[in-house]
C-alpha cells in the first residue's frame, strides 16, 4: 500500500478546512458489490473521525484494507490485491482503492449426503438434481446459504418435518486454492395427515364431496404443497367464498408423526345471477341473464337456467350437473335447449335435450356428449317450413395454453368438435360433421402489441347439404369468422340464394397495437367462404382487409370494425360494431 503521498496531503490538510471524505473503488464491475464494500469498510463508517483525526489515516486505511478482502470472499474471491491511493483535492479527501480479483475460488469436491428416512424418496433424487451448488463453480456464500436452506426446508414442506442439518462444512485451502463442501441431512420420518377438522358455515357440504375437492385424506403422507393444491382447488371450485386449509405444524404428534388439518369454508350463497347487455349489427341488441343454484344437494349437485336474447339468435338453456370423482376437473351434465334463430340465410326453431359429461387433463378439456336435436326451419333457398329430427352423439376436444402476463393474453387455443347421426327412427340423415377452430395470440410486447392469426375449417359428410338442418351446415360471414360479410350471409348458393354448404374454411391474421389504456386498434386480413366442394372451386374466395378499434369495459368489449372487401367486382366498405355480452 502507498501511504507516502497520503501522509504529505494529511500534513498540509491538518489547518485547512476539511469538508467531507470520499472513497472510490476500482476493479469491481457489480454496482451492488461496489456499493456493498463502501458502506461496510470502517473508513466508510468513521467519516467524521477520519476528517477529525488524519494523524489516524493511515490505520484507518490498513483497516478498510483488510476488511475488503473480507468482504469479497463470500462472492469467491480469496486473493485479491488492493493498492490504496490518497490525495487532497479543493478541501475533498479522495481514497482509492484499486482492487485487482485474480481468480475465484472454485468448488473442487462437494459432499452432499441424505439420510434417514427420506434418503431413497423421488424427491431426494430431485433435490440433489437441482442443488444449487456443483463442483467446479465457484464458492459463493448467497449459493451456499440457499444450499443449506434448501436442504432443510425442502424436506420440511415435503413432510419431513424433523429434517435436520446435522453437517455443514466449508473446508478452504489457501496455499492449494481449492474449496471442499461438506453437508449432511438427516430427513426423519416423513409425517402423514392426522385428523382433518371441518368447520363450514352458511351451507354444509358432506365430508365425502370436501375430500373429492382437496384431494387429501387422513393417513396420506403430508406435504406443504399438498395444502397448498387443496386450497388452490377450493378456491376455483367456486363453491365456496372463503376457503383456508391450515396444517397446525406445531401441535404435530412426534410420536405418530401424524400432522392434524383444519378446513374453514365458508360457502357461496345458494343463488347465482348474472346479467350482461350488448349491441352488434349482426345481431342486433342483446341480452343475457342467468341464474345458478349452487346447493341443491350436499354432494355438490347444481342446476342453471340462462337466457340469451337477440334478434337474430334467442336461447332458453337449462342444465343439472352432477359432480364426477373429481368435481374440479369431471361432472356429468344433463341439459336441454330452445332456441329461435333468425338470419338472412335461414330461420329455424330448434330444441335439443340430452347428457354431457366433461373431463379436464391439464391443458385439455374433453367432452362426450349425446344429443336430440328436433327441429323445423326454412330457407331462402326453400321457404317451405320443414321438421328434422337427429340423435347426435359428439366428441369435443379443446387445448388452451394461454396465459395472461400483461395487457394481452399469449398461447394456442385449438377447438375440435366431431358430430354423427345414423339414420334411425330418431334421426332423418347419415353423417359426419366435424368443426375445428384454432387461435393463436403471440404478443410481441406484452403490454402493447401482438400477433394474432384465427382459422376455422368444417365438414359434413351428406350428399345433398339441404337434406339436413341449417344448424348442421356451414355458412361464412360475420365478426366470428369473416369480416365484412353480414352473420352468415355467406356460402354456396341455388338460383341466387345461399343454401349452406358442405365444407368450411376461413383465416384471419392481425397486428393489433395498444394506444393508451384499454384502448388499442387493429390492422387485419381475412379470407375464406362455405362451399360444397373442398377445394372450394364452386364459389369465390372472399377476401377483406380493414382496422378496428377495441376497448376493454367491465361489461365486455366494445369493438369496430371498418372493413373493405377485395374481391373482383365486388368491393364495398362495411361497418361492424360489438359491444357488451357476445352470443
Amino acid at each position: 500500500m502507498l501511504f507516502a503521498c497520503g501522509l504529505i496531503a494529511i500534513t498540509h490538510a491538518e489547518n485547512s478546512v476539511k469538508s467531507e471524505l470520499e472513497i472510490q473503488i476500482n476493479g469491481i464491475n457489480d454496482t451492488k458489490v461496489k456499493q456493498s464494500l463502501i458502506d461496510n469498510i470502517t473508513l466508510s463508517r468513521f467519516k467524521d473521525f477520519a476528517l477529525a483525526h488524519p494523524n489516524q489515516m493511515q490505520l484507518l486505511l490498513k483497516k478498510s484494507d483488510d476488511e475488503i478482502k473480507t468482504l469479497l470472499e463470500p462472492y469467491g474471491y480469496y486473493k485479491p490485491v488492493i493498492n490504496t491511493d490518497f490525495k487532497v483535492q479543493n478541501n475533498k479527501w479522495i481514497v482509492i482503492f484499486n482492487i485487482q480479483l485474480n481468480a475465484p475460488l472454485y468448488i473442487n469436491s462437494l459432499h452432499v449426503n441424505i439420510v434417514g428416512a427420506g434418503k431413497g424418496s423421488k424427491f431426494a433424487k430431485k433435490t440433489l438434481h437441482n442443488f444449487p451448488l456443483k463442483e467446479g463453480e465457484i464458492l459463493t456464500q448467497t449459493q451456499y446459504e440457499k444450499a443449506k436452506f434448501l436442504l432443510t426446508d425442502s424436506f420440511f414442506n415435503e413432510g419431513y418435518l424433523d429434517a435436520t442439518l446435522t453437517e455443514h462444512q466449508v473446508r478452504i485451502n489457501l496455499l492449494k486454492y481449492s474449496a471442499e463442501i461438506v453437508l449432511t441431512v438427516d430427513t426423519g420420518e416423513q409425517y402423514k395427515i392426522g385428523e382433518i377438522n371441518i368447520k363450514q358455515n352458511r351451507y354444509e357440504y358432506s365430508p365425502e364431496f370436501i375430500y373429492d375437492l382437496i384431494l387429501i385424506k387422513q393417513g396420506s403422507n403430508f406435504s406443504q404443497n399438498k395444502i397448498t393444491q387443496a386450497n388452490k382447488r377450493l378456491q376455483d371450485s367456486g363453491y365456496f367464498s372463503s376457503a383456508q386449509i391450515v396444517p397446525l405444524i406445531s401441535q404435530r404428534d412426534q410420536q405418530n408423526k401424524t400432522v392434524p388439518i383444519n378446513v374453514k369454508l365458508t360457502a357461496n350463497y345458494s343463488r347465482n345471477y348474472t346479467f350482461g347487455v350488448g349491441y352488434g349489427t349482426f345481431t342486433g341488441p342483446r341480452v343475457s341473464f342467468g341464474t345458478l343454484f349452487r346447493h341443491v344437494t350436499n354432494t355438490g349437485q347444481q342446476f342453471s337456467f340462462n337466457i340469451e336474447a337477440s334478434p337474430a339468435n334467442t336461447t332458453f338453456s337449462t342444465s343439472y350437473t352432477f359432480p364426477g370423482q373429481d368435481p374440479l376437473y369431471d361432472n356429468w351434465n344433463i341439459n336441454a335447449q330452445q332456441s329461435y334463430i333468425e338470419t338472412d340465410t335461414y330461420n329455424e326453431r330448434q330444441t335439443n335435450f340430452g347428457l354431457i359429461h366433461t373431463h379436464k387433463y391439464g391443458n385439455w378439456q374433453a367432452t362426450t356428449s349425446i344429443q336430440q336435436y328436433l327441429t323445423n326451419y326454412s330457407t331462402v333457398a326453400n321457404s317451405n317450413n320443414i321438421n328434422g329430427k337427429y340423435l347426435v352423439p359428439g366428441i369435443a376436444l379443446v387445448y388452451d395454453s394461454t396465459t395472461q402476463n400483461g395487457f394481452y393474453s399469449e398461447g394456442l387455443i385449438w377447438n375440435n368438435l366431431l358430430q354423427a347421426s345414423i339414420k334411425s327412427p330418431l334421426s332423418d340423415q347419415n353423417f359426419i360433421r366435424n368443426m375445428m377452430s384454432i387461435y393463436y395470440s403471440f404478443p410481441l410486447n406484452l403490454d402493447w402489441n401482438r400477433l394474432l392469426f384465427a382459422g376455422y375449417w368444417g365438414f359434413t359428410t351428406v350428399n345433398n347439404i339441404q337434406d339436413v338442418a341449417p344448424n348442421f351446415r356451414f355458412y361464412a360471414g360475420g365478426i366470428a369468422n369473416l369480416l365484412g360479410y353480414p352473420y352468415l350471409s355467406q356460402g354456396p348458393t341455388v338460383n341466387g340464394n345461399v343454401t349452406g354448404g358442405r365444407y368450411l374454411a376461413t383465416g384471419f391474421a392481425g397486428v393489433e397495437q395498444r394506444i393508451y389504456g384499454n384502448f388499442s386498434t387493429m390492422l387485419y386480413y381475412n379470407l375464406g367462404n362455405a362451399s360444397n366442394k373442398p377445394n372450394l372451386s364452386d364459389i369465390q374466395i372472399l377476401k377483406a382487409g380493414g382496422i378496428g378499434l377495441s376497448y376493454k369495459t367491465p361489461l365486455g368489449p366494445f369493438m369496430a370494425f371498418f372493413t373493405r372487401t377485395l374481391n373482383r367486382n365486388d368491393q364495398h366498405w362495411r361497418f361492424d360494431l360489438s359491444i357488451g355480452v357476445n352470443l
